[in-house]
């Protein structure tokens, strides 16, 4: 029900973490680890805050590891709105051969979950047959490093419409340089967006909290998809909210019922991030990249 994200504390902690986990899990069902792809964290679920600190107290009394914890990042994301094109230049001369490579492409939005889309509009000869795949594979790890707030960059068609080529300086890896440097420049032109992850909330409690727990929703940008009663004097809240919203949902939900709520959560879609809140969600990614 409460994630928390744990890493190891030394390095003598990080050889010894994988076998404590799971010993930690076998003794108590109720834990739940989950690694995120996205944000790189390893994620302890567990019923709340006293269960998750019994939790770390036992990693360390019984099992000799000691562990950090860290606020639960959110898998944002970025995409574009916008079409724009750039040039990607990728030049170095050094001893021997250089390195030469121009591509020029051009990126237009897709519809959200289409993913990304390339397109070899390459005509003449501009670039070489055998150096497209390098350019998509420039452009792609571009995508999968960050777009203009640091995030994964989804949902964009890239189109290579033309480029220069050496005859001797010409490489893969030039071309793989112009293809990221070309997405980058073009990105930062089409009015990039960020996105973040919301999640769908079915809430149940006691009748005598409903006003209580949508005003709670309200608060966290939540949009109220229906509410009745399911018998038993209690009724359901069905809602939609931003993620990083309720990552702490238990410890709100047990304060506003006493107790007496339940609640299931899974991710629903992504959605653009108020403008409001870019700057405060770019800052603390910068903030954590240093840290």
């Amino acid at each position: 029900m409460l994630p928390v994200a744990i890493r190891p504390k030394s390095k003598s902690d990080a050889d010894k973490l994988a076998n404590a986990l799971h010993r930690l899990l076998d003794e108590d069902p109720a834990l739940r680890l989950e690694r995120n792809p996205e944000t790189k964290q390893t994620l302890l679920w567990g019923m709340g805050e006293t269960h998750l600190s019994i939790a770390r107290e036992r990693l360390h009394r019984k099992l000799g590891v000691e562990v950090e914890t860290d606020d639960v990042e959110v898998a944002y994301r970025e995409t574009i709105t916008g079409t724009a094109e750039a040039e990607g230049k990728y030049k170095k001369q050094t001893g021997g051969h250089g390195q030469f490579g121009v591509a020029f492409v051009r990126v237009e939005p897709q519809e959200r979950g289409a993913g990304f889309e390339f397109v070899d509009e390459i005509v003449g000869g501009a670039i070489p047959r055998q150096f497209i795949p390098a350019v998509e594979k420039g452009i792609a790890e571009a995508m999968e490093n960050g777009g203009v707030y640091g995030y994964p960059v989804v949902d964009v068609k890239v189109t290579c419409f033309d480029g220069k080529y050496h005859s001797v300086d010409s490489s893969e890896m030039s071309f793989k340089m112009a293809g990221s440097l070309g997405f980058k420049e073009a990105m930062a032109k089409a009015n990039p967006i960020l996105l973040e992850p919301v999640s769908e909330l079915v809430v149940t409690a006691p009748e005598q909290y409903q006003g209580d727990l949508m005003g709670d929703l309200n608060s966290k940008r939540g949009r109220i998809q229906g509410s009745g009663a399911v018998g038993h004097g209690e009724m359901e809240i069905v809602a939609q909210v931003p993620t990083s919203e309720v990552l702490r949902y238990a410890i709100d939900l047990r304060s506003l019922t006493a107790g007496r709520g339940r609640f299931e959560i899974t991710h629903s879609h992504y959605d653009p991030v108020p403008s409001h809140l870019v700057d405060r969600i770019a800052k603390q990614r910068e903030k954590a990249k240093a840290g």
